[in-house]
C-alpha cells in the first residue's frame, strides 16, 4: 500500500558524525553554499490538549467560510487503479476537479502552490546526463498550462519537497545525496542551487522544509525526525517542536502564529497536531484508528485539509483548524494524498 508522506518521499539521514564530516567535501563540489551553526533553544515540554467540542460560529462567518472554500483550490495527488499518480486540483469543498498532469507512466507528486496562487511546483522523474532517473522539480500554471522544468539541465541527485518563497523567486527543497537529505534553495530565474543552514554550518540535513509567511525563516524536520526546527538562514535556529516520536509535515498557518504537523502516536499511526507558537502548547486535532497526516491550511486559516486512511483508503478530508471538528471528506477516488491548499 502506498503511504503518503506530506507532499514527497524522503530519504534516511546519515548515521554517524564522522561520515557527515567526510561528506562535506562532496557537498562543496556539488553546490555553492551559504555559511551556517546552531544555537538551539529548547522548547517547553510538549503539552497536548484533550479533544474539544467544536465551537459554534455565527451565520455570517459561516457563510464567509463557505465562500472561501468554494473559491479556493486544493492541489493533490490522485493515484488510479493502475498505480499511476497525477496532479489534480479541486475546490476546498471537493468540487470542480481539474486534471493537471498525465505523463504516463511517470508519477507526479508533491504539489506546492506559489503564494499568488498562479503556479504550482511538483516533483517529476527526469533522466540525468548519465541516463539515470532522478526526481526533479517541474513548474506549471495553476490551470496546468506552461509546463516546464524549473532548471534547464537535470541534476545528478534527487530534488524533492519543493515549497515556494512568498515572493515567488525561489523554492526551498531537499537534495538527496549519499543517503542524506539536505536543505537547499533553487533560484527560479537562474536555476542555481544553494545549500542553506543556520550560523556556522555549511549545510544541514532535514526534511519537509518551507518558508514562514514572511519569507524570513525556514521550518523543517531535523535529521532525528523528532524535532521541528525554525531558523534564519545564516543565523540562529530554534526547536519549535520536540517529540519522543517522529514528526513530519510542518505547515505554518497563514498568519504565521500556529504550526500544524503530523506526529506518530503509535508505531503505525500518525495524527494531526497544531502548535500555538506564542504559548508553546500543542493541540491534538485528530483521533482516528486510520492514519491522519500531511496538514495544509485554508487561505483564511479556519480549516485544515489532510490525508486520512480512516475510511479504509487514503482520501482528502478537511476539519476545523481550532477544534478538529466539522470533519468532511472531500474526495472519493481510488487514492488521494499530498494535499496542498492554495495560500
Amino acid at each position: 500500500m502506498f503511504r503518503p508522506v506530506c507532499r514527497a518521499a524522503v530519504l534516511r539521514p546519515l548515521q554517524h558524525a564522522r561520515r557527515r564530516m567526510l561528506f562535506i567535501a562532496a557537498l562543496t563540489a556539488a553546490l555553492a553554499a551559504c555559511d551556517d551553526a546552531t544555537s538551539p533553544v529548547a522548547p517547553a515540554p510538549e503539552e497536548v490538549d484533550a479533544p474539544a467540542a467544536e465551537a459554534g460560529t455565527n451565520e455570517l462567518v459561516a457563510a464567509a467560510n463557505v465562500l472561501t472554500l468554494a473559491n479556493s483550490r486544493i492541489a493533490f495527488v490522485l493515484r488510479d487503479a493502475n498505480e499511476q499518480a497525477d496532479i489534480w486540483s479541486m475546490s476546498g469543498q471537493g468540487t470542480n476537479l481539474a486534471h493537471l498532469t498525465n505523463f504516463s507512466p511517470a508519477d507526479e507528486t508533491a504539489p506546492a502552490w506559489s503564494y499568488d496562487h498562479k503556479r504550482l511546483a511538483i516533483v517529476r522523474p527526469r533522466l540525468d546526463a548519465n541516463n539515470t532517473l532522478h526526481d526533479d522539480i517541474y513548474v506549471m500554471n495553476a490551470d496546468g498550462t506552461n509546463k516546464h522544468w524549473a532548471r534547464s539541465l537535470p541534476y545528478s541527485s534527487n530534488l524533492r519537497e519543493p515549497s515556494w518563497s512568498p515572493d515567488g523567486t525561489r523554492l526551498v527543497l531537499t537534495i538527496g545525496l549519499q543517503g542524506g537529505s539536505w536543505l537547499a534553495t533553487l533560484d527560479l530565474a537562474t536555476g542555481n542551487l544553494s545549500f542553506v543552514a543556520f550560523e556556522g554550518l555549511f549545510a544541514v540535513q532535514g526534511f519537509h522544509p518551507s518558508y514562514d509567511p514572511t519569507g524570513q525563516t525556514i521550518v523543517y524536520v531535523d535529521a532525528t525526525r523528532k524535532r521541528i526546527t525554525q531558523f534564519y538562514p545564516g543565523a540562529d535556529s530554534y526547536n519549535l517542536v520536540q517529540s519522543d516520536r517522529e514528526v513530519d509535515c510542518p505547515a505554518f498557518s497563514p498568519d504565521g502564529k500556529k504550526l500544524a504537523y503530523s506526529r506518530y502516536v503509535s508505531d503505525t499511526n500518525r495524527e494531526i497536531f497544531v502548535r500555538t507558537l506564542a504559548t508553546y502548547t500543542n493541540k491534538r486535532l485528530t483521533f482516528s484508528a486510520g492514519e491522519d497526516q500531511g496538514p495544509t491550511w485554508s487561505p483564511d486559516g479556519t480549516r485544515i485539509a489532510f490525508s486520512s486512511h480512516r475510511s479504509g483508503k487514503y482520501q482528502i478530508w478537511t476539519m476545523n483548524s481550532g477544534t478538529g471538528g466539522g470533519l468532511t471528506r472531500i474526495t472519493n477516488v481510488t487514492w488521494a494524498g499530498g494535499a496542498a491548499w492554495a495560500h
